[in-house]
């Protein structure tokens, strides 16, 4: 017997459509801005690891929530380089690791 999966297309526009807006939102001035103030006001060191890098192009600004995408309050981000930031996405369903991702405004 075959595994099923029913699919619901208008989810997936949904996200698609979602991912495009953030995708243009990191391309402002305002995001640009956000990022350099979040690399120098943690050191260039990634929050999950500790470790420091030069080049930050090795270091990506990670949204903890979901929601309010635009709002660039320093304490719904946290920087983590790229091995972290991978790591946190795989294992977001974890509860220990799943404060650190897609949380939803209270």
């Amino acid at each position: 017997r075959r595994n099923c999966y029913i699919i619901d297309m208008n989810r997936l526009d949904f996200i698609k459509q979602k991912a495009e807006q953030h995708a243009k939102f990191r391309e402002t001035p305002r995001w640009q801005l956000f990022r350099k103030y979040m690399l120098a006001a943690h050191n260039q060191t990634c929050d999950f690891c500790g470790k420091h890098y030069k080049r930050t192009s090795q270091l990506d600004v990670h949204h903890m929530f979901i929601t309010n995408y635009e709002c660039l309050d320093e304490k719904r981000f946290m920087l983590l380089c790229k091995t972290c930031h991978t790591f946190l996405h795989k294992k977001e369903k974890t509860p220990l690791l799943g404060k650190f991702t897609n949380r939803v405004d209270p």
